[in-house]
């Protein structure tokens, strides 16, 4: 049987304040159970307390970065509170109160996913996860149930293991995670939390091939299915009035859940007969969005005082809980109207709505893939339609379907028209369209051109321009 190969002494080189220094590392031996260290201006070596040659390295450079003091390999190791703390340190850093909510939102989701990395990796702490440990998590995830992390979903129903997307979703969440705790990462490295030695050298999530996801069918409404929508709105929450109202502006604005749930009347801009809202959507981008004459006129009609558009929603549904067979259920809707209340209470009322449907079951968000594919048809030119909604063209194609304040009118005006373009007459009628009235010329002018008396049609037409 061979002999176990000997372990030498090995020399390294610690930076310390820019300046080098040579240490030398002398093996574990039966006298010394652990590596030791001697440098220039030691009276004797010093021991690492590691019998492995990697963590004494680790003791070697912050004895050498502490004037010389030993640390333990936990000391020496980034904590997962401190990996955690830094992604919080990231997050506070974003000011206003769109960019604080969407932070808090995005926060949850990275702690989630570190969440999710410690219990099906088991590594302790997370910050020693290599290359191969981040490989494994993926692999190991899709196997695992879908309520690991958290309860879902409910009643004792098989949950199924997680889908490669949601893991992909994860990883991609905890690859920024790792980028922010890396000291080679440059200005994406969030500095000043803990010390410097404690960072880490390299991301192991960009040094191994992941896996794949998939592309979901797009899930979109069809004429039939708008209308169908306000119908069950109206029938099953008749005194809930702003779910089917909050609809139709989900259909107008192309809009996500949060930015129409919040939506405010100082957010209207009215110019002549044009009915604009202005919001700032995710990533801080503005655009104005139009709407209907006809639905306009329905949201003044369930103005409130608060500024808030929506906000009769939480007397609208105490109302309608008062007249159910559980009056008792008031209680439970706050008094103070919150915008991620009923946001989410819409959410719910479309999964109910959409159950068992032969399409697929739809949310809140559907609105938004139907607005920009009903866009695209209104004028198919994909990166017009695009640039006027404020997304990427390659982020439309993929997800959605198969600047001044006069740009922003002008590109809201454009967008208020396709969609029109494409709309059926009833899905328009149902959603506020009124067709405007033809005047006295323009009866005339249709007429003239019926009976092809192109004299006419142009003297109509000068005195329509002139007027």
């Amino acid at each position: 049987m061979p002999r176990k190969p000997k372990a030498e002494k090995k020399t390294i080189t610690v930076i310390v304040n820019g300046a080098p220094i040579g240490v030398t590392l002398h093996p574990p031996t039966k006298a010394r159970r652990s590596w030791y260290a001697y440098w220039n201006g030691l009276v004797s070596s010093k021991s690492t307390g590691q019998a492995n040659f990697a963590d004494a390295v680790i003791v070697v450079e912050n004895m050498l970065k502490q004037g010389g003091q030993r640390a333990t390999i936990c000391d020496a190791l980034m904590t997962d509170d401190e990996f955690e703390q830094i992604q919080r340190e990231h997050y506070n850093k974003k000011k206003g109160p769109e960019k604080r909510t969407r932070s808090v939102k995005s926060l949850e989701s990275c702690l989630e996913a570190i969440r999710a990395f410690k219990v099906i990796s088991g590594l302790q702490p997370i910050t020693l996860a290599t290359a191969d440990d981040c490989a494994a998590f993926q692999t190991k995830a899709l196997k695992m149930p879908k309520n690991t992390i958290r309860s879902y979903p409910k009643g004792n129903k098989d949950p199924g293991p997680y889908s490669p997307n949601t893991v992909i979703k994860w990883s991609v969440a905890l690859q920024a995670a790792w980028e922010r705790a890396c000291k080679n990462s440059g200005k994406k490295c969030v500095r000043g939390v803990v010390n410097e030695s404690k960072l880490l050298e390299q991301n192991p999530w960009t040094r191994f091939t992941w896996i794949e996801g998939f592309v979901k069918p797009l899930r979109q409404f069809d004429a039939s299915e708008l209308i169908s929508l306000l119908d069950y709105l109206n029938k099953k929450w008749p005194a809930v009035t702003v779910a089917a109202l909050m609809a139709k502006v989900l259909l107008w604005s192309i809009a996500r859940r949060a930015e129409i749930a919040s939506l405010t009347w100082q957010q209207e801009r009215t110019v002549g007969d044009e009915h604009h809202f202005c919001i700032v959507g995710k990533w801080g981008i503005k655009k104005w969005f139009r709407v209907p004459d006809g639905l306009y006129q329905e949201m003044q009609a369930h103005r409130t005082q608060s500024p808030f558009v929506f906000a009769a929603y939480s007397d609208q549904l105490k109302e309608h809980y008062r007249n159910s067979k559980r009056p008792g259920t008031t209680k439970m809707v706050e008094d103070e109207f919150n915008p991620e209340c009923v946001g989410n209470w819409l959410y719910k009322r479309l999964r109910d709505w959409s159950e068992g449907h032969a399409k697929g079951q739809a949310y809140i968000h559907v609105f938004r893939k139907t607005s920009l594919q009903y866009a695209r048809r209104g004028e198919d030119a994909g990166q017009n339609v695009a640039k006027d909604a404020k997304v990427s063209e390659k982020v439309m194609m993929t997800h959605y379907v198969e600047e001044g304040d006069p740009e922003l009118r002008e590109a809201s005006n454009r967008t208020y028209q396709r969609l029109l373009a494409s709309l059926t007459p009833e899905v328009a009628r149902r959603y506020g369209y009124v067709a405007p009235t033809p005047s006295a010329l323009e009866e005339k002018l249709a007429a003239a051109i019926a009976a092809k008396d192109w004299r006419l049609v142009q003297e109509i037409s000068a005195k329509m321009a002139a007027a």
